[in-house]
């Protein structure tokens, strides 16, 4: 019987990437979004961007400390 809990690291770590490409992409367009409603010049699209990249980043990093409470480096 195979131990499905520890998956291949390579494969969580694309897929945290893809992830984090979908929320950067989504707070980009909520931003430029606004950006149309509200008439503003980019304002909204940089501020959904930035933010976009530190929600990604926060969950590039819990993934990645997940997989070594995990997989310990030898």
């Amino acid at each position: 019987m195979t131990n499905n809990k520890s998956s291949n690291p390579f494969l969580k770590l694309s897929s945290a990437a893809i992830q984090m490409a979908a929320v950067i992409g989504g707070f980009t367009w909520l931003g430029t979004y606004l950006d149309t409603k509200w008439s503003t010049d980019s304002l909204f699209t940089i501020v959904g961007a930035l933010l976009g990249v530190g929600i990604g980043l926060y969950l590039i990093i819990k993934e990645v400390n997940q997989l070594n409470r995990e997989n310990p480096p030898q």
